[in-house]
């Protein structure tokens, strides 16, 4: 069938609009890192950022504890040594309040016997500061389920 210009524009400009849009990226996947420690959160954040991952982040433990909802995330990122509560015991909180979020525990003060108190408090794995960009997200992939 052959149109004119008029025709073609006529012809194009009678149909309905589509109804769905298509999304052509999906949204990154939402990180929660809670760092006490303003130099290693800044730095940890651009680094998962120019990952691809969008991140939520917070300077502690009561921050984290004092939302009323807090945004849903695929993994948390918690330090070890913080002001008013160690991160073992901001996860046992949060698992009392039935968040079963996988966890990552980073620590600078890294020992068996932590790894071990870490790994049965629920965290996925213990990694030791400092982290590299690839170690980091090599851990976080695995957390993930992602290959």
């Amino acid at each position: 069938m052959a149109y004119t210009h008029r025709a073609m524009f006529r012809h194009l400009s009678s149909r309905k609009p589509a109804r769905a849009i298509v999304r052509l990226t999906e949204e990154p996947e939402r990180l929660a890192l809670i760092e006490d420690d303003d130099q290693v959160r800044r730095s940890m954040t651009l680094l998962l950022r120019g990952r691809g991952y969008a991140v939520d982040v917070y300077e502690g433990a009561i921050e984290l504890l004092s939302l009323r909802r807090r945004p849903r995330v695929a993994c948390l990122l918690i330090d070890f040594k913080m002001a008013h509560m160690n991160g073992i015991e901001l996860l046992n909180r949060l698992r009392a309040k039935g968040d079963m979020t996988p966890a990552l525990m980073i620590t600078g003060f890294f020992s068996p016997t932590l790894r071990k108190r870490a790994l049965a408090a629920g965290f996925e794995d213990v990694m030791e500061k400092p982290a590299t960009a690839d170690r980091l997200s090599a851990r976080i992939a695995v957390i993930l389920g992602h290959p």
